[in-house]
């Protein structure tokens, strides 16, 4: 569940299914383009039991959920429960940052490729 301050920004975008990393530069994009400073992360996160290597972007105090680092087709999410990042598996990532004309492409382009 989306806290409502990210719910307000992100929810023109919720309905995409990114990979975990277009998720993460689409996040970014969004972010930087509204002036706020926000960072890219790799971590491990607990998932049904299971550590699994994840896409976050830590806004604020908010962990926005961007997928599995290896998953196609993810929507963005929030992680509330911060116990489940392993703190000492994160790792800053450099992510390109795209302007907004270039995120819409990415959008265009993905909307184009679910319905062939």
């Amino acid at each position: 569940m989306l806290s409502e301050s990210v719910a307000s920004i992100f929810t023109p975008y919720l309905t995409l299914n990114l990979s975990a990393f277009d998720n993460l530069k689409l996040v970014v994009a969004v972010l930087t383009d509204k002036g706020e400073e926000c960072h890219a992360l790799e971590a491990e996160v607990l998932f049904d039991g299971k550590q699994q290597s994840a896409y976050l972007v830590r806004w604020k105090k908010h962990f926005i959920y961007c997928g599995r680092t290896n998953s196609y087709g993810n929507q963005i999410d929030e992680i509330v429960d911060l116990e489940a990042i392993a703190a000492e598996s994160i790792q800053v990532l450099q992510p390109p940052v795209l302007s907004m004309q270039q995120v819409e492409f990415m959008c265009m382009e993905n909307a184009h490729f679910d319905h062939c």
